[in-house]
């Protein structure tokens, strides 16, 4: 549209005279930031005194000791540095992880060790929702193991579940709950009080466990979570 005619549009070589107004109001800030000088300086010599207590955080670190309680095997973790771009987990020996090639780089480390807790939850995550499928007498159609970010586990209206690697970090009873949970999901989709009343049939202490469950995600380790924030 062009100047002149009706509408917001205005000439980028034409600028707004400053009011009489504006100028007051500018006055009036560098009045106040003159008032606080002294406190605006004790405040900034603060922080910089205080940033010395906090060290920069590296990109990628990798852990120690890895343990998944959920299966009740632990771990002493090695780095095994080599030339190659790429980074690899390999169980070398009973109770030692090593993590091979580029271990310095996240984009190499973190997916390795994601691909790894993947293959633990399909050898053993896997096996535990067939027995209590089987010991409830509740059939899912099939399983699928994610990384949700959100959430523990799922259930479609299909009957098709899906776990989240991440339950191998809980407790046996908190995993046991989660499944029964998603389980009683393949009778009743929404969280009835018929839903409820088949996962107390299961699990009659799930009230305790569902609080349990709440906090459980602090004990998930960092290097679990994608480097971005989203996870895969």
């Amino acid at each position: 549209m062009e100047d002149g005619a009706s509408g917001s549009y205005r000439s980028p070589g034409r600028m707004r005279r400053p009011s009489q107004d504006s100028g007051n109001h500018n006055w009036a800030l560098l009045g106040i930031l003159d008032r606080k000088r002294h406190w605006i300086r004790a405040a900034l010599d603060r922080a910089d005194e205080n940033r010395k207590f906090f060290h920069p955080t590296p990109s990628w670190q990798a852990p120690q000791r890895i343990a998944l309680p959920a299966i009740g095997r632990q771990w002493n973790f090695q780095a095994c540095p080599s030339s190659v771009p790429w980074a690899a987990v390999r169980e070398t020996s009973a109770g030692l992880l090593q993590l091979h090639g580029n271990v310095t780089s996240d984009a190499a480390c973190r997916p390795a060790l994601h691909r790894w807790l993947s293959r633990m939850a399909h050898q053993y995550l896997v096996p535990i929702l067939q027995e209590i499928s089987r010991t409830t007498g509740r059939p899912f159609v099939r399983v699928y193991v994610k990384r949700q970010r959100t959430r523990w586990a799922s259930c479609s209206r299909h009957k098709s579940v899906s776990l989240n690697a991440k339950l191998l970090f809980l407790s046996p009873d908190l995993v046991r709950y989660v499944m029964i949970h998603e389980l009683c999901h393949t009778q009743v989709m929404c969280h009835s009080k018929q839903f409820w009343l088949h996962v107390q049939a299961a699990c009659p202490d799930y009230r305790t466990l569902d609080t349990r469950l709440r906090q459980a995600w602090k004990n998930v380790p960092e290097w679990s979570q994608s480097s971005n924030g989203v996870t895969l």
